[in-house]
């Protein structure tokens, strides 16, 4: 889990904002450790593929295994709405996928858990509607 100081969760929507930019720069950097961090354990993700991707171990080797991708180049997810109603939050936006060769992306959609130490991804979805 990420912690945010309280200070910064003073503004929720903030936060969240916050906590995706530093989701994408862990992504940037190929630290698949620093970029499942932003996950509960139990996250449910739906990648692009329509492939569901349990918990935050296996976004972790979800993310090595693209990182060892010698073609791979990045993952990036630019919020557009970050609704919050108390300990809960949905954010949507718009991603993308990149590789030397192509690129992928869409719409996604993702909720949010606030817990004592922060906010949490507890699910996302991942819906392609540009590339293969």
């Amino acid at each position: 889990m990420v912690k945010m100081d309280r200070q910064d969760l003073s503004n929720d929507e903030a936060a969240i904002r916050a906590l995706r930019h530093a989701s994408n720069t862990a992504i940037a950097a190929r630290k698949a450790d620093r970029a499942a961090a932003f996950l509960s354990q139990d996250a449910k993700i739906v990648g692009s593929d329509g492939a569901l991707i349990d918990g935050m171990s296996a976004m972790q080797r979800a993310f090595e295994k693209s990182f060892a991708d010698p073609d791979f180049l990045t993952y990036h997810r630019t919020p557009q709405s970050v609704t919050v109603a108390g300990s809960t939050a949905a954010e949507s936006g718009q991603w993308h996928g990149r590789w030397k060769e192509r690129t992928v992306g869409g719409a996604y959609l993702a909720r949010w858990r606030r817990h004592v130490d922060g906010w949490q991804i507890v699910a996302e979805l991942y819906i392609p509607l540009d590339g293969p």
